[in-house]
């Protein structure tokens, strides 16, 4: 008796109609309180790991928006992207499934309705070796969220090579820019980063990608607000050396001291999603 053949692979989907959408995709189910709300602000990222500028700057540009459109608070729901794979990146991220583990961790106590949507990460799947690319992914968004408003929150360095993303002019003007509201220089942000939208606007200018009208929109979606002094690569860094240092004479082979990693507290990281790091021995 012969043996059983192997189960053959699923055969991906052929190419999509819409010519918006390059990609093969299979969209991922939204909740139904985000497709009911008012309006959604969308915040995409590797989160490698997610940290409080993370979770705390969505939450003020939200409330910006509320404000400016007369939406009563809480009715700007957040939605968490994060991403495959950066096309801007050469780095690989950590695993999809700690990504999202570590940001429902994060965002699940916050004030503000937030969710995780994992669409650019079943693509990645689909799609292997690809990059992924905002303009599939926000016009899947579209296709799903037909009523209310969809933006979606960029900072000033994305803005500035915006004119550089795969697509722009199909999406561009669905962003809101969110600006530092002091001229403090943060040690993680580039020298040259605009401060105020005037500087924005004038190194928007300077690329020569954007008319007239193009530079009134962008001061249009710009915001300025407290921003915080985290970076992913800084507390990556931190995890690194707290690992390396909590190992039994520094080697690399043996598990860090637990008892000791607890006491350690890396800033800027929610404690939860701290807990989850050192458990599954992340960023050693």
């Amino acid at each position: 008796m012969s043996p059983t053949p192997p189960p053959t692979p699923p055969t991906p989907p052929p190419p999509p109609s819409d010519n918006h959408i390059e990609r093969h995709h299979h969209p991922v189910v939204i909740p139904a309180a985000i497709k009911d709300a008012p309006a959604r602000l969308f915040f995409g990222g590797s989160f490698d790991p997610p940290h409080l500028a993370h979770t705390q700057l969505p939450i003020l540009a939200a409330q910006q928006y509320e404000l400016t459109h007369a939406l009563m608070p809480g009715q700007c729901h957040l939605v968490y992207v994060p991403a495959s794979r950066s096309p801007h990146k050469d780095t690989s991220p950590t695993p999809d499934q700690h990504r999202v583990e570590m940001l429902r961790i994060a965002i699940k106590d916050l004030d503000h309705p937030a969710t995780v949507w994992t669409q650019e990460l079943a693509d990645g799947l689909l799609n292997e070796g690809q990059p992924s690319y905002w303009a599939d992914t926000w016009a899947i968004a579209h296709s799903m969220l037909t009523t209310g408003t969809n933006r979606f929150l960029i900072g000033a360095d994305q803005a500035r090579s915006m004119h550089k993303w795969h697509r722009y002019q199909e999406f561009w003007k669905d962003a809101i820019v969110i600006l530092r509201a002091t001229p403090n220089q943060s040690p993680h942000q580039s020298t040259d980063a605009p401060n105020d939208i005037t500087q924005l606007i004038d190194q928007l200018d300077q690329t020569g990608a954007w008319t007239n009208e193009d530079l009134r929109h962008w001061e249009s979606i710009c915001i300025q607000t407290q921003t915080l002094p985290y970076a992913s690569t800084t507390i990556r860094e931190q995890l690194a050396a707290v690992n390396r240092d909590n190992r039994p004479n520094n080697s690399p082979d043996s598990s860090p001291n637990e008892n000791q990693q607890k006491t350690t507290r890396i800033e800027g990281l929610d404690p939860g999603v701290q807990s989850y790091i050192f458990k599954h021995q992340l960023y050693s």
